[in-house]
C-alpha cells in the first residue's frame, strides 16, 4: 500500500503551488482548490473502505497502516468543513433564498442516496445476499445499510435539518450579522442534541463524532477575515500560530480518546485548522483531483460494489493490489455514469415541480 500512498502523493503535488515568502493562497477556499482537497480525501476513503476487504499485514503495508490509523475519522473532515463554509457563505449573500433552498438539498442527497440502495439491493440479490425486511426500509433513510456506507449521509442529512431549523428563524426579517451569530450559535446546539441522542440510542461513535466539524465551517466563514488578519500579517505571525495550532494538535490527538465525544471534536477541529494553515501557503489543485471531488458522492457510496463482487470471487484474497487498482478504476467509471443520470432525474423532477 505504501507505493499506492506515494502515488496519491505525487498525484497531490502536480501542480501544486507554494506561496512565496512573505505571501499567502489567499484563494485556498475557492470552489475548485477545496474540491480538490476532498478530492483527495474521497482516494483515502477508498483506501480505508478497501482495508475492510483485504489483508494488509506486509512490510509495505505497515505504514498506510499507520497512516489510516492516525486519520481514522478525518478522511471525512474536510467533507463537513467545506460543505458548512460553503453554505454558511451561501447564507450570508442570499439569506432567505438560500435558506429556503435547504429542504430542496435534502431530498436531492437522499434521492441520490436510495438509488444507489437499489444498486446495491440488485447485487445482493445476485450475490443471494438477503436482509431482513426492516432493515432493508430503514436502509431506504440511511438509517441501516445493505453492504453500501451509511452513515455520513445520515449525518450530513440531520446537519441540513439543524442549518435550516437553526437559521430560518434568524434570518428572518433581515440579514444581519448579529443574527447569523445566532444561527450559527444555535446550531452548534442542536448538533450538540443530535449527538447526544445518538450516543444514548448506542449509535456507533464514528456516526456522530466529526458531526461538529460542520459548523465549524459555518463559524469559519463569519469570522474568517478578522482570522485572516492575524495569520496573514506576515510570515512570522504564520509561524507562530502554526506552531501553535500544531502543538495543540499533537496534544489533542494523543487525548482524543480520553475525553469521549469532546475529546474527539476538539482534535478533529485541530486538524481542520492544520489543513487551513497548509493550504493558506500551499496551493493543492489539479484536474485529477477536481474531477474525484466533483463527483465525491459517486465514489464515495459505489465504491464497496466493485469491492464486494471482487471479494466474493475471491480475487481481493488472491490478488489485493490488482484488485485495488480494478475496485479504483471501476468506482471512478460508476461514479462519472452515476451522476450524469442521477443529474438528468434531479433535474427532470426540479422541472416537473416547478
Amino acid at each position: 500500500m505504501v507505493f499506492f500512498i506515494m502515488i496519491l502523493l505525487m498525484i497531490a503535488l502536480t501542480g501544486a503551488d507554494f506561496a512565496k515568502p512573505g505571501e499567502f493562497n489567499t484563494d485556498y477556499l475557492k470552489k475548485k482548490n477545496t474540491t480538490a482537497i476532498n478530492g483527495l480525501f474521497v482516494i483515502l476513503v477508498l483506501f480505508s473502505h478497501y482495508a475492510q476487504y483485504a489483508d494488509f499485514s506486509g512490510p509495505y503495508d505497515i505504514p498506510y497502516l499507520v497512516l489510516r490509523k492516525h486519520l481514522k475519522q478525518m478522511v471525512v473532515a474536510t467533507f463537513m468543513f467545506y460543505s458548512g463554509y460553503g453554505m454558511m457563505e451561501a447564507i450570508r449573500t442570499k439569506g432567505d433564498v438560500y435558506i429556503n433552498k435547504i429542504p430542496d438539498k435534502f431530498w436531492k442527497l437522499l434521492l441520490r442516496f436510495d438509488i444507489a440502495v437499489l444498486l446495491y439491493l440488485l447485487l445482493n440479490a445476485a450475490l443471494g445476499i438477503r436482509y431482513p425486511i426492516e432493515r432493508v426500509l430503514l436502509a431506504f433513510t440511511t438509517w441501516t445499510a445493505v453492504g453500501n456506507s451509511n452513515w455520513y449521509i445520515t449525518a450530513v442529512l440531520i446537519l441540513y435539518i439543524i442549518l435550516y431549523v437553526s437559521f430560518k428563524p434568524c434570518i428572518s426579517g433581515g440579514n444581519y450579522r448579529n443574527k447569523r451569530i445566532w444561527g450559527i450559535a444555535l446550531t452548534f446546539a442542536i448538533t450538540a442534541v443530535a449527538i447526544y441522542i445518538q450516543i444514548k440510542i448506542g449509535r456507533p461513535d464514528y456516526c456522530y463524532n466529526t458531526m461538529m466539524i460542520l459548523p465549524l465551517g459555518c463559524l469559519y466563514s463569519e469570522l474568517r477575515g478578522d482570522i485572516e488578519k492575524i495569520i496573514m500579517r506576515s510570515d512570522a505571525a504564520y509561524l507562530i500560530v502554526l506552531t501553535i495550532v500544531t502543538g495543540v494538535y499533537i496534544v489533542s490527538f494523543f487525548h482524543r480518546e480520553s475525553f469521549g465525544i469532546a475529546g474527539y471534536t476538539f482534535w478533529g477541529m485541530a486538524f481542520i485548522a492544520m489543513v487551513l494553515l497548509v493550504t493558506m501557503k500551499l496551493s493543492v489543485y489539479n484536474g485529477f483531483l477536481e474531477w474525484t471531488g466533483i463527483h465525491v458522492f459517486g465514489i464515495y457510496i459505489l465504491q464497496r460494489i466493485p469491492m464486494s463482487i471482487l471479494d466474493q470471487m475471491g480475487y481481493i484474497e488472491n490478488h489485493k493490489y490488482m484488485s485495488l487498482v480494478a475496485a479504483i478504476v471501476a468506482s471512478f467509471a460508476m461514479a462519472a455514469v452515476f451522476q450524469k443520470y442521477t443529474d438528468k432525474l434531479i433535474r427532470f423532477i426540479t422541472a416537473r415541480r416547478t
